[in-house]
């Protein structure tokens, strides 16, 4: 097969620079799921679509087997039908939930808002793009499908941030995938896996997410639990709890654990709060003994919830 004239060109920087790095992180790093910010009112030409799903079928995929197929929704009333088919999915439920959230104060009321804003003009897209698998998903819990296709997704999405154009991943409409199928006259054996919404983005000014953790926090070496960090090495568990961040602050400071030393992370999650302990290791210590007795600490902040 002829490659593209798009994936012949040679980038200013080399692999390795600080300048090609440079650029590399921050698109990945600024690729957001965009809902609030989407241009509905400028046109998107068919070729920047065709070029992002070019640079997104570079992406790996099982056995080498080019096996994803591109739906692109540009007629109007196949996109209102898709409207009325994304609504009946569930959306129409996120729109009244976000009516009520509005003014609120709670956590997902930025999120919901912005579902609502997507919900409520979706057929207003330039374009709607779903990516698709040849083959059935069989449950098994082998690797398959979706192991061929996400990673070619996402890089779709960040090809579309390099090009000023921005979407959201959507799954929700796949309530309704079997009248999508019907709709887009998509073969049994062909398999959904999400829905694009594709415009332009109203400004560039992207930024990362405070929202995560550090890599230390989360990357574990050899044995699960077990960090690295630049103080040395450590161990960290972590439990969800149903009770609200400010009871589980207040129980976390009954209890008599080495302030100085190990560290608790509360995070507030849909039905309550989540804790993240961690503890370092020295080198005397032995980790697993360790992470037992953050796992008893944990254990015990749990016990002192429910009574």
């Amino acid at each position: 097969m002829r490659l593209p004239s798009l994936l012949m060109s040679v980038p200013a920087f080399a692999p390795g620079t600080p300048g090609y790095q440079a650029i590399v992180d921050h698109a990945l790093m600024t690729t957001r799921g965009v809902r609030q910010r989407l241009d509905f009112d400028r046109d998107v030409d068919d070729q920047i679509i065709l070029d992002c799903i070019d640079v997104a079928e570079q992406a790996p995929t099982g056995g080498n087997n080019g096996s994803r197929r591109w739906m692109i929704i540009r007629d109007q009333q196949t996109k209102d039908r898709m409207a009325e088919l994304y609504l009946s999915a569930g959306v129409d439920w996120v729109i009244e939930t976000a009516k009520r959230l509005e003014g609120s104060g709670h956590q997902n009321e930025r999120l919901m808002a912005g579902a609502r804003h997507l919900g409520e003009n979706i057929a207003r897209t330039p374009a709607l793009v779903i990516p698709t698998i040849l083959g059935r998903h069989d449950g098994s819990g082998r690797p398959g499908l979706f192991d061929s296709v996400i990673q070619s997704a996402w890089s779709f999405m960040v090809a579309l941030r390099s090009r000023g154009l921005g979407t959201v991943w959507t799954t929700m409409y796949l309530n309704e995938a079997p009248a999508v199928a019907e709709l887009l006259e998509l073969p049994d054996h062909v398999t959904q896996i999400c829905l694009f919404p594709v415009a332009y983005t109203i400004g560039t000014d992207f930024t990362p997410t405070s929202r995560r953790y550090p890599a230390a926090d989360i990357a574990y070496f050899d044995r699960y639990g077990r960090t690295k960090s630049q103080s040395g090495p450590g161990v960290v568990d972590e439990i969800d709890l149903k009770a609200k961040p400010e009871a589980v602050r207040a129980a976390i400071e009954s209890l008599d654990v080495p302030a100085d030393a190990w560290r608790f992370d509360l995070e507030q999650v849909p039905g309550g709060s989540r804790v993240r302990l961690h503890a370092p290791v020295g080198p005397s210590d032995d980790s697993s003994t360790v992470l037992a007795e953050v796992r008893r600490t944990l254990d015990t902040l749990s016990e002192r919830l429910k009574s």
